[in-house]
């Protein structure tokens, strides 16, 4: 009982030091309400309003029909240039897309002869060209086969039909939205938990703690608990009144099963925090020691490219020394898919041990702290 009243104690005390941290707070707040918006709104690889150019050295009824088919809201509506002005424009960034339609291409295509069209792409546009270009190579081809063979269909002997579960229509805000929120839950909680320790340092009260009739884990607990209760209750309100309420992304799962999840894992992450802040002594240190475990865990999580595209080494590496993974395919299975309990286990054993493991590290390293 001493011990929890302790705990509870200190736990109050971060979270009265946390109150008192304006910029922090504020940082919170941006974080978990205007950040989700801006990026899930402003960040997507959706095929939509991409620059073309046209190069029509055919000048035939077929060209002219092709330069009509490239329309909103998929592309700007064409520019004709000639091949100096397009491959120039396209130099400086102009043009993600130029179609090139050579001369005699029409008379080519109608006497039996092979014809080629050209799309230049500009691929420093990686997502959009590579996605521009796939619906502008059969837009085209679509156009062709009406032009040189109308009211006909070449009926194809098996009919594939395409439906997408868990996001119809294909948003990436949707998506976007969601991992957004997973990495913000990552940062803030590396952040917090690791500012927790400096903040004792720096103020000097860190003296106070020795003095103290409290063991080093019950520092620790409290500082996990402070920082997890505060990670938790903006990420669910983020949840629920940005996600859900203002972007309008449909969360079929349990609310409740994401929160566990995510209480495990802020254990997880804060206790990595508090290592990581073990072995500084002041917050520039801190921050330097920090970005690249924040890159790492949040570009090698699977939430900004899947995990299958990575190495074998390197995925199985990610999912052996960081939570990050194991949330990711978490969250989305219990938001996107409304999966239960059952099939997330995995996910769930897999944060919880390395939560353990770090938690006993941080509690070893935290002794040596204390007594130096």
């Amino acid at each position: 009982m001493q011990t929890l009243r302790n705990i509870g104690r200190l736990t109050v005390k971060e979270l009265r030091a946390l109150r008192r941290d304006k910029v922090m707070l504020a940082l919170m707040v941006y974080v978990f309400t205007a950040a989700i918006w801006l990026v899930a709104n402003a960040v997507t690889t959706e095929v939509r309003d991409l620059s073309v150019a046209v190069v029509d050295e055919d000048r035939s009824p077929l060209s002219h029909r092709l330069t009509d088919a490239i329309q909103p809201p998929l592309f700007d509506p064409p520019v004709l240039l000639s091949p100096t002005q397009a491959a120039e424009a396209q130099s400086q960034g102009a043009y993600v897309l130029v179609v090139s339609i050579p001369p005699d291409f029409e008379r080519d295509l109608r006497a039996g002869r092979t014809a080629s069209l050209m799309i230049l792409v500009d691929a420093t546009a990686v997502a959009q060209a590579g996605n521009g270009a796939a619906f502008l190579s059969r837009l085209l081809n679509e156009e062709i086969a009406a032009y040189m063979a109308p009211g006909e269909s070449a009926a194809a002997p098996v009919d594939v039909v395409f439906r997408a579960r868990f996001n119809p229509n294909l948003q990436a805000s949707w998506f976007t939205a969601v991992m957004q929120l997973m990495n913000n839950v990552t940062i803030l909680t590396l952040i917090l938990a690791g500012s927790s320790m400096i903040r004792e340092r720096e103020h000097g009260t860190i003296e106070h703690v020795l003095v103290m009739p409290v063991r080093p884990y019950e520092v620790v607990v409290s500082k996990i608990l402070a920082t997890g209760a505060v990670i938790i209750a903006a990420s669910a309100l983020s949840l629920v009144f940005v996600v859900q309420g203002l972007i309008g992304v449909p969360v079929t799962g349990s609310l409740w099963l994401y929160l566990l999840g995510a209480g495990i894992y802020v254990i997880a992450v804060a206790s990595i925090g508090l290592l990581l802040a073990s072995f500084t002594s002041n917050m520039g240190q801190f921050g330097l020691l920090v970005i690249p475990v924040i890159i790492v865990m949040f570009l090698l999580s699977g939430g900004m490219t899947p995990l299958e595209s990575m190495p074998d080494w390197l995925r199985t590496m990610m999912r052996i020394i960081s939570p990050s993974p194991h949330f990711v395919a978490f969250a989305q299975a219990v938001l996107y898919r409304g999966s239960g309990l059952h099939l997330v286990a995995g996910s769930l054993v897999a944060m919880a041990l390395m939560a353990a493991v770090a938690l006993t590290v941080v509690l070893a390293r935290f002794r040596k702290v204390l007594a130096g």
